[in-house]
């Protein structure tokens, strides 16, 4: 029999996956079975957290298995178990590309930290959404968070390398993002704050890689090139690289090929924008700071009249692109205006034009480029398509009342007899149905026909019939849309309702689930909740 050391293996455990998936799949079954043998909760939890790291490359799996670890020790003394697999959860949905995913667990995670007031992971949580917003291109937003996280950090530099690296890691995302904010000066100065203490840190790489950026913006081209350099390699040979973000890797060579071109060296400038599309080729989690790149690479191919390169770098953009709004419905719309992707489909059409004209070998590259712009166009046209019906949607919906839906026909007609019920029996049904929804008493979990005919004092058969004669509607379609109809007027009148996740908002409407909810909301306005959470936050701005 093999015997098992659990500490070590714990404390090795990523390693053990890497080299011999065999053992620490062993390992991982072991340590489960022994949780439950002690009914150990935390034990439970890390055990199923173990099995989900074996499946590395098998999201959906990985996830099951998260879920099963939270679902152990959510209701227990086991805060920081909780809000640590909330961040897990959120992190490898970052970097499986699903951002919205993410940021929905990192809220999840969040608000458990707040609720049971664990510090530690408050500002790990804020870093994370604010890391998302700022590739979303939400840079005030992300400022905001990165400031929070920073006065949570400060107080604890120099307690020790791992918090002052944490400090270090906040304080480089924010100068980054006031400079991609066109805040230059702003970011020099927040890089001056405590540049000197990542001097001979993990981390050192990034911040020498921001002083050759800055030496850029001061035309210093030949200090910046020698600078960026050194800041790359030691990225490069960092330990802890893969949580300093490739995008710092991507705004050095970025800005190394910026002072090339500067110099007019346009052989080194373009090698290092090659670099960086290297990167996204091998990367799910796509950075929305390589898009320049690609329009520079662009540039110098028209300029010196390479379309087959020019070409070939559109329709990388373009791909890059057509993800990024499949991923980013919800911000499509700001994508499209500055993105400007008609153009660049228009400059495509007519390289392709050119390029036929000229050869008639190249007709194969011209065909499948050709298919490419009609999958990408249908993609960008359909996705216009929509966020312009959802537009009308919710305009449709801010210029309307639920009085409008919800009474419909609340006088008894006395021709009908079709509904077989007495008119005196109606009439205290509908008279009960109007205090229903006066009071909304219909958000109160797990209504049914029959605990609201009793309620009411009538029976069921009676209280759908009168439903779907006066109302028009089942009774499940019916209660669903009161729900609705009193969300949307509570969310229009109450800004703070608008900050709560699409879970909060589906328990406080009545709903057992998110899903449910949302699938409700959009049968019946045909927009989704979260559309229409956002439109009213930027109607606000």
């Amino acid at each position: 029999m093999i015997e098992l050391d659990f500490d070590e293996l714990k404390d090795n455990f990523f390693e053990i996956v890497k080299k011999d998936s065999t053992n620490a799949k062993l390992f991982a079954k072991a340590y489960l079975q022994k949780g439950k043998n002690l009914d150990s909760v935390l034990e439970i939890s890390d055990g199923f957290l173990y099995l989900g790291m074996l499946s590395i490359n098998d999201y959906e799996k990985r996830i099951i298995y998260l879920d099963s670890a939270i679902d152990i020790v959510k209701n227990t003394w086991h805060v920081q178990q909780t809000a640590y697999l909330h961040t897990h959860k959120g992190f490898i949905t970052q970097q499986k590309g699903f951002y919205d995913k993410a940021l929905e667990y990192y809220l999840e995670g969040l608000s458990h930290a707040k609720k049971k007031d664990i510090l530690f992971y408050i500002p790990v949580l804020q870093g994370n959404i604010a890391s998302l917003k700022r590739r979303l291109g939400k840079y005030e937003e992300a400022k905001y968070l990165y400031k929070k996280c920073l006065e949570y950090e400060k107080n604890t530099i120099n307690k020790s390398r791992g918090d002052s690296l944490r400090y270090l890691l906040i304080l480089s995302n924010l100068v980054t993002t006031y400079r991609l904010n066109k805040e230059i000066d702003s970011s020099f100065y927040f890089y001056k704050q405590e540049h000197q203490i990542s001097v001979d840190m993990d981390i050192e790489g990034v911040y020498i890689i921001h002083e050759g950026i800055f030496q850029f913006y001061d035309k210093n081209y030949e200090t910046a090139i020698k600078t960026i350099k050194k800041g790359i390699n030691e990225f490069l040979k960092s330990k802890s690289r893969t949580s300093y973000g490739d995008h710092n890797l991507i705004n050095g060579y970025y800005f190394l090929a910026k002072s090339y071109k500067a110099l007019s060296n346009d052989e080194f400038a373009i090698l290092n924008l090659k670099k960086i599309d290297s990167i996204v080729q091998k990367s799910n989690n796509l950075i929305s700071e390589s898009r320049p790149a690609y329009l520079e690479l662009i540039n110098y191919y028209k300029s010196i009249n390479d379309k087959n390169n020019q070409l070939f770098y559109i329709n990388r953009l373009l791909y890059n692109d057509s993800i990024f709004h499949s991923r980013y419905r919800s911000a499509s719309d700001k994508l499209n205006k500055e993105f400007d992707t008609p153009i660049l489909i228009s400059q495509k059409e007519n390289i392709i034009h050119e390029l036929k004209a000229k050869n008639n070998q190249s007709y194969y590259v011209i065909f499948i480029s050709s298919i490419v712009i009609i999958i990408i166009t249908s993609i960008l046209f359909s996705s216009y398509r929509k966020n312009k019906r959802y537009k009308k949607h919710f305009d449709e919906l801010m210029v309307s009342t639920n009085n409008e839906v919800k009474r419909n026909n609340t006088k008894i007609n006395e021709e009908n007899t079709s509904i077989g019920i007495s008119k005196d029996v109606v009439e205290i049904i509908l008279k009960a149905l109007n205090e229903f929804e006066k009071n909304n008493e219909f958000v109160e979990l797990n209504i049914t026909s029959g605990t609201l005919a009793k309620k009411i004092n009538t029976n069921s058969k009676y209280l759908t019939k009168v439903i779907k004669f006066y109302r028009n509607k089942n009774f499940t379609h019916y209660i669903n849309d009161l729900r609705i109809d009193h969300i949307i007027d509570q969310l229009k009148e109450d800004h703070k309702l608008r900050n709560y996740t699409i879970k909060a908002l589906a328990t406080e409407a009545g709903f057992n689930s998110s899903e449910v909810f949302s699938k409700s909301f959009f049968k019946k306005t045909g927009i989704y909740p979260s559309y229409f959470i956002q439109q009213l936050k930027i109607k606000k701005n």
